[in-house]
C-alpha cells in the first residue's frame, strides 16, 4: 500500500500523463479515471475502497477528496507547472518549522534561502512533529529549520496555507532561519 501511496503522489503531483489523467487547473481529478489509469498503466491494482483507505489513513492527509468524493487531488506539492494550488492566504503563526537534511542544509546556506526548487511553494509546518517526518523521510541525517515566519510576513512575504494545514511561501532567505533543530525531542 505504501508503494501504491507513492505511485499516486507521483501522479497527482508531478506526473499525471503517466495514466492519462484528466487534471484541473486545481490538481483535482476524476476518481474513476485515476483508478482506471492506475491499473491500465501500472502493475498496481486500484479500487474505490483501496483508494479510500489509502486517502484515510495517510499521515500526512495529502490527498483530499471532494464532498462528492468523485474527485481527488493532493493538496499541495505539485511540479506540474499550471496547476495552481488553493491555499488561504493569511498571516503565519510566529513561528514555522522546514524539516530538511544535513546536507541540503549547506546548499541552503550557501545559495542563501530555502528555494522552492521544481514545486510551487517552500513547505513548512506549524507542527514541528511534521516537519520532522518530512526531515526523516530522506534516510540521511535530518535537521529541522525553524523559521522566523511572523517577522517575514511583516517584511512582505505572503503565506497560504493547505487544508491540511502545510505553510506554503515564494522561497525563505536564511537570515529568517532563527534556529537548527538536529535531534528529535
Amino acid at each position: 500500500m505504501k508503494e501504491l501511496s507513492k505511485y499516486l503522489c507521483l501522479l497527482l503531483r508531478h506526473q499525471p500523463e503517466k495514466a492519462d489523467l484528466d487534471m484541473d487547473r486545481h490538481g483535482w481529478v476524476s476518481v474513476d479515471r485515476l483508478i482506471k489509469g492506475v491499473n491500465q498503466h501500472s502493475s498496481f491494482k486500484l479500487d474505490r475502497e483501496l483508494l479510500e483507505k489509502i486517502v484515510d489513513e495517510d499521515g500526512k492527509g495529502r490527498y483530499r477528496f471532494n464532498d462528492s468524493h468523485d474527485k481527488i487531488k493532493c493538496c499541495q506539492g505539485h511540479s506540474v507547472q499550471w496547476v495552481e494550488p488553493e491555499l488561504i492566504w493569511c498571516e503565519p503563526p510566529e513561528f514555522l518549522y522546514h524539516g530538511t537534511t544535513a546536507q541540503a542544509l549547506e546548499a541552503i546556506l550557501e545559495s542563501g534561502s530555502i528555494k522552492k526548487m521544481k514545486r510551487h511553494a517552500v513547505h513548512t509546518q506549524a507542527d514541528i512533529n511534521k516537519a520532522w517526518q518530512s526531515a526523516e523521510r530522506w534516510h540521511k541525517t535530518p535537521v529541522v529549520l525553524k523559521i522566523a515566519a511572523s517577522e517575514m510576513f511583516r517584511d512582505g512575504y505572503r503565506f497560504g496555507v493547505t487544508e491540511n494545514e502545510v505553510w506554503c511561501t515564494e522561497e525563505v532567505p536564511v537570515k529568517y532561519i532563527c534556529g537548527k533543530i538536529y535531534n528529535k525531542e
